[in-house]
């Protein structure tokens, strides 16, 4: 079976160049999209964060109170 080789003219190649420059613009609003939301996810992953601390804060400062408490209380 006989290959059939095709010549790579000019404008082919042309055209191949402009279907890569689409690609890489294509590629590059990609990143840029991900890059958003990747911002935006660990926005909320440091906002829940601060909040579990605050969390651990609270808690801990009323176990403490509550150790005051008692050992007052028992003296």
């Amino acid at each position: 079976m006989p290959v059939m080789l095709e010549r790579w003219n000019d404008d082919k190649m042309d055209a191949l160049e402009g279907k890569v420059d689409d690609l890489g613009g294509e590629m590059r609003e990609q990143r840029r999209e991900m890059k958003a939301g990747f911002e935006r996810v660990d926005d909320r992953f440091e906002r829940m964060q601060r909040t579990m601390l605050n969390g651990v804060i609270a808690l801990t400062s009323g176990f403490l109170a509550g150790f005051a408490a008692l050992i007052v209380a028992l003296h």
